[in-house]
């Protein structure tokens, strides 16, 4: 039975005990729970980073899996192609022109898992361009998880151990026959595949042998058969001749789906997966060829995408919450001053911190970090920046007085749900304050910087 809370509005169910319960579609004329503003909003941020202006009405007209089936449309062949020959045209320029081309993407993006979901790879296979050196690489690999990140898994794996700026950031064009260098091979388990603990250093050794002789040239992959080692390695259990047999045993390894289904439901879902039901779903995904947009796509039309627990569980990035508002205002900014905004709050497109990507969750807030987030909120309220350039008509951001504008903005960037309790309080702060301060102060709302 589907609650109502004190307001009217029907409460969110919790995550239901049985795994394949959790698992099956999100079915409100079933009785799983409502379907609204607040639910299409839950959605649309998951999958996309947030809603642009009536979009969430929109959506909530829908039923729940006709909303999700149109978010995860067919892609945009054209957009992506105009996107594709912009990028290449900023290959010569600065890191921050490029890291703004992909917030321009994720801004523009219509359809899930798309642009969002290269973000995800990008964090799993971190790469810096202050060791990379080199946009035009930085770029190609970006290509490569527009091009086979929805895809099976292993055919992006093997992709990223010949990637250029890969081997580059990992050593790995330098390893060769004789002075091996473990570093790819490391991360290939550690980071890429299986997770700490699903091989040995002896596996690590084998691996990077089997990986030598795969080097770059003039920005391409190439591979030096006299720089590889062709004796026989033994790595996982299993026979590698090469850097690809590598790839190919450790996908092939029962902790692999598990370890990057996990990851996956991080990003998209809640903090940790209860494990009955990450197995239920390691199962299916096993039989889907772990392809990347099946899996999204049946975690987000689930159940427990739309529970209680899920619901504004995950913190925002830096990139989510100033991709969310842009989203919101449908507005079109200057987005490499975006980009150095996104860099100042701890997320640098191009440079995350190592190879172990960012660190998330809570470690996105700290007072630094939340000054600057603050700072922006103030520059959207101001309309510096060109942060509200071209925006809707319908999201404006100006009335005769705060607390007027109170109930319209919390409307706008909450779905409409704010407890009674500390919209008064806002009230009462805002009583005396100049309008745009209302929306510095719904920007800056701890609910505001949960997904």
């Amino acid at each position: 039975m589907v609650r109502s809370s004190r307001d009217g509005r029907q409460e969110l169910a919790p995550l239901p005990p049985d795994p394949a319960a959790a698992l099956e579609p999100y079915d409100p004329a079933r009785g799983h729970g409502p379907w609204d503003s607040r639910t299409a909003g839950h959605l649309l941020r998951r999958a996309l980073g947030g809603g642009r202006s009536g979009q969430v009405r929109r959506l909530a007209a829908m039923p729940a899996q006709e909303a999700v089936a149109h978010v995860f449309g067919p892609r945009d062949g054209k957009r992506e192609e105009q996107w594709q020959s912009m990028g290449a045209a900023l290959r010569s320029g600065g890191r921050g022109e490029l890291a703004g081309w992909w917030l321009m993407k994720l801004a523009q993006e219509e359809r899930a898992p798309g642009t969002r979901l290269t973000l995800f790879w990008h964090d799993h296979f971190a790469c810096a361009h202050s060791k990379v050196l080199d946009l035009a690489l930085l770029l190609q690999q970006h290509q490569s998880f527009v091009e086979l990140g929805e895809g099976p898994f292993a055919a992006l794996l093997l992709a990223m151990a010949r990637d250029p700026a890969l081997l580059r950031f990992l050593d790995g064009d330098g390893n060769r026959r004789g002075i091996p260098n473990e570093n790819l091979a490391r991360e290939i388990f550690e980071l890429f595949s299986l997770g700490v603990g699903h091989y040995s250093e002896t596996d690590i050794r084998e691996a990077a042998r089997a990986l030598t002789g795969r080097s770059v040239r003039q920005g391409l992959y190439v591979f030096v058969p006299e720089h590889h080692d062709p004796e026989r390695k033994t790595v996982l259990g299993g026979e590698a001749r090469d850097g690809d047999d590598v790839c190919r045993l450790a996908v092939a390894q029962p902790a692999c789906p598990r370890f990057l289904a996990r990851k996956l439901w991080r990003f998209y879902l809640s903090p940790e997966p209860p494990e009955e039901v990450l197995e239920l779903l390691v199962e299916r995904w096993r039989e889907h060829d772990l392809e990347t947009a099946w899996l999204v796509r049946t975690m987000l039309s689930s159940r427990a995408c739309f529970s209680a627990e899920a619901y504004r569980s995950l913190v925002k990035s830096p990139v989510d919450y100033v991709i969310g508002i842009t989203r919101t205002l449908d507005s079109k900014p200057n987005f490499q001053r975006l980009a150095e905004s996104c860099e100042r709050m701890g997320q640098s497109l191009f440079e995350p911190p190592g190879v172990q990507g960012w660190k998330e969750g809570e470690a996105w807030i700290h007072a630094a970090a939340w000054i600057e987030r603050a700072n922006f909120a103030a520059a959207v309220a101001e309309g510096r920046d060109k942060l509200t350039r071209d925006a809707d008509p319908a999201t404006r951001l100006d009335g005769n007085s705060a607390p007027e504008l109170l109930d319209p903005l919390i409307g706008l960037f909450l779905d409409g749900e704010l407890s009674g309790e500390r919209r008064e309080v806002l009230i009462h702060s805002l009583s005396t304050a100049p309008a745009n301060a209302a929306t510095q102060a719904v920007l800056c709302l701890p609910e505001y910087h949960l997904a």
